[in-house]
């Protein structure tokens, strides 16, 4: 097939948009960055199923008569599948979530027309997991569960308990508590096949944590977390340990245990490095200062995992994660009554809050509820508080929305 064979789709592409007076960006309309229509449009990639439907729908085409232009796949083009793979990797190593998914997606489908499992399986993830961090969560639902049931996906528990626990967080973030209880239990179920030190088995066992202590069943979290046994099993990578760590310190402040949360914490805190990883080691520092804010403790280990939140922050130009280290600030400056600063915080992430995920949201809302009665403002923050309420309620998390509840009976008492 000649050259000019080869750009079919993109020469339609550029001048259907052309003709709409429509920007690259226009046309990928925050699920396609410019730099990858313009690749399309070159001839450098061919569009996935999912990519030709998008594009019919903002040009106000059919999407069969852009289907007719997609060159069809050669299926033993190897060094076509390497390159996609290659581009994909590099625009995660760059941080650029969207090019990431945009560039999985596309190196996934080359890798499904060549029957290659294991590289379809490894794009397809990266595609889920760069939606994710792009916020996408509906997209990398749907990603995960057409690989759920796709025939390439064989039966294989530990893939089948990976695809079962992304799920489960996904179910957790956007409030589906129930959802992301039943999925984390299948994900342990799936990884009970594999060894007992198996790091898919305790990554499915710290999902299964998280997911019964938002949901409020924190005596059930405690047996799993304190069941785990991981710091004494050398093949364990210390990053699982450290996730271990964090999970357990998670309930432990839950319950009240504070130093066993901090001594938990603490050790996920020696583990975790922004070079191995700088997103879990930003997100573990929010997680780990708001839960100490939450237990009444704004100390020096506090501040410096708040300072860590900060520059991740900066670094990740992540703006839902700079919401969520924001409202972790407003907590800290709210125990140090500096309402000034707390109330300026607060109002900036409100403008914001259809970034914020569900624990967010509730977060957020309890904090502005808080704001308020120091304030003085005891109407308004019962409002905030009683919102809250109804968040874990609809979430299915009922203990947390009666002891939210407890807290407005004593205030309007």
């Amino acid at each position: 097939m000649g050259d000019e064979d080869k750009m079919r789709f993109g020469d339609m592409l550029r001048r259907a948009r052309n003709a709409r007076g429509l920007s690259q960006e226009e046309l990928g309309s925050g699920i396609y960055p410019p730099h990858f229509v313009s690749l399309l449009e070159r001839g450098q990639r061919q569009p996935s199923a999912e990519m030709v439907r998008h594009f019919a729908a903002v040009l106000g085409m059919e999407t069969q008569t852009l289907s007719w232009w997609v060159e069809p796949p050669t299926v033993e083009d190897a060094p076509a599948l390497a390159a996609a793979m290659f581009a994909a990797n590099h625009a995660r190593d760059l941080q650029d979530a969207a090019l990431a998914a945009s560039e999985a997606e596309y190196a996934a489908g080359l890798a499904r027309d060549q029957r290659n499992a294991p590289v379809w399986w490894d794009m397809s993830m990266l595609q889920a997991q760069s939606l994710i961090t792009a916020g996408r969560l509906e997209e990398a639902e749907a990603v995960l569960l057409r690989m759920d049931g796709s025939s390439l996906l064989v039966a294989d528990p530990a893939l089948h308990s990976v695809v079962q626990g992304r799920l489960s967080t996904i179910a957790r973030t956007t409030g589906r508590l129930l959802e992301a209880l039943d999925l984390a239990h299948r994900s342990v179920e799936s990884a009970s096949l594999l060894s007992e030190h198996s790091p898919t088995r305790l990554q499915a066992a710290f999902i299964l944590i998280a997911a019964l202590s938002v949901k409020g069943e924190l005596d059930a979290a405690w047996e799993v977390a304190i069941g785990l046994d991981i710091e004494d099993v050398p093949a364990v990578p210390s990053l699982l340990v450290a996730r271990g760590a964090w999970a357990i310190g998670n309930v432990a402040f839950r319950r009240g245990e504070i130093e066993i949360g901090r001594e938990q914490h603490a050790l996920a805190a020696r583990l975790l490095s922004p070079r191995a990883d700088l997103e879990a080691w930003a997100e573990f520092h929010r997680a780990s200062a708001m839960f100490a804010l939450q237990a009444g403790i704004a100390d020096e280990t506090v501040r410096t995992s708040l300072d860590h939140a900060r520059a991740g922050a900066q670094v990740l130009q992540n703006p839902r994660y700079r919401f969520e280290v924001m409202i972790v600030e407003a907590y800290f400056a709210l125990l140090h009554e500096d309402l000034e600063t707390a109330g300026e915080l607060l109002t900036e992430v409100d403008d914001g809050r259809a970034l914020l995920d569900f624990e967010s949201t509730l977060d957020l809302e309890i904090c502005l509820g808080n704001y308020f009665v120091a304030r003085s403002s005891v109407a308004r923050g019962v409002r905030h508080l009683l919102e809250a309420a109804r968040l874990c309620t609809e979430a299915g998390a009922d203990e947390k929305a009666h002891e939210l509840m407890d807290q407005v009976g004593l205030l309007t008492a």
